[in-house]
């Protein structure tokens, strides 16, 4: 998590099978953070946390590939995300 005194300004929650891969859930920024690196901090502490791991996954939505590419995901030639929800986002 990152703070900006008493206030929450991002957040990332990751997952792992306890041996291989690790999942990012989601990473979340207030918009008027964003711009200021949290979002790259946060996923470099995951990274470090997961270092040992092969792999580590984020299912991003189009307008995301850019900033996770930056943080060195590579967008998976041959695979594509797929999914159960009753969610509206």
């Amino acid at each position: 998590m990152s703070w900006d005194g008493d206030k929450l300004v991002g957040m990332i929650c990751a997952m792992d099978d306890g041996i291989m891969n690790a999942y990012v859930h989601y990473l979340l920024v207030r918009p008027e953070y964003q711009g200021k690196s949290i979002g790259k901090v946060l996923v470099e502490k995951v990274h470090e946390i997961y270092k040992d791991y092969l792999r580590i996954v984020v299912v991003a939505y189009n307008e995301e590939l850019a900033f996770y590419e930056h943080c060195g995901f590579k967008k998976a030639d041959d695979a594509s995300p797929m999914f159960i929800t009753s969610l509206w986002t």
